[in-house]
């Protein structure tokens, strides 16, 4: 799992106010959360039961944005410079762990994460990035890399759709639906 020491910041998601504790147990709604499998401390963990139509990762994915508020996210998009109409997505949604992720990681994340959005448990903005995080990963990544130069060797035919290679940085964080979702898993873990 990806570790930011950084709060969400971005003013435009709903979040519950960030924890400054220093530690991973959390009381929030009168529920108390003990370490995760995947909770990046260091320490081993047993892992929280998974509910029907829940992967593992997704299960971890929304534990960490319980204690984290929210996470980055990108999305790689292309456009023409003379053409404002013209733009499309290439990747989306892109989470690195590190820069050196391959694009078969990404994708299967990616598709993780579009899952937790299609059952409303969490939100994917591109357009609202985190303050005062850099996106260096990002911004570095052997995949944007790629993406870049792919981009520009098709912009040296004639015909060519699209020219300028555009790195989106956004954000995710928990719905309502998604904070329920993870109180109900603290339950179960509770119950385990």
């Amino acid at each position: 799992m990806h570790q930011h020491d950084e709060h969400c910041a971005c003013g435009e998601h709903h979040h519950e106010e960030a924890c400054a504790c220093g530690d991973h147990h959390h009381n929030h709604t009168g529920h108390h959360h003990e370490h995760g499998e995947h909770c990046g401390c260091g320490h081993t963990h047993v892992p929280i039961p998974t509910p029907d139509g829940l992967t593992s990762l997704q299960v971890d994915f929304l534990m960490e944005l319980r204690q984290r508020q929210c996470l980055p996210v990108a999305c790689f998009s292309f456009a023409k410079s003379d053409d404002a109409s013209r733009y499309g997505v290439a990747l989306a949604p892109v989470f690195l762990s590190n820069p050196g992720d391959t694009m078969a990681q990404v994708k299967q994340l990616g598709n993780e994460l579009a899952q937790l959005e299609d059952m409303g448990l969490i939100t994917l903005d591109y357009d609202i990035p985190l303050q005062q995080y850099a996106y260096a990963e990002y911004h570095t990544s052997d995949l944007y890399a790629y993406f870049v130069r792919t981009v520009q060797e098709a912009a040296q035919k004639p015909d060519a759709t699209f020219d300028t290679p555009t790195l989106e940085l956004g954000s995710m964080a928990l719905t309502d639906a998604g904070h329920d979702m993870v109180d109900a898993l603290w339950q179960l873990d509770a119950k385990a």
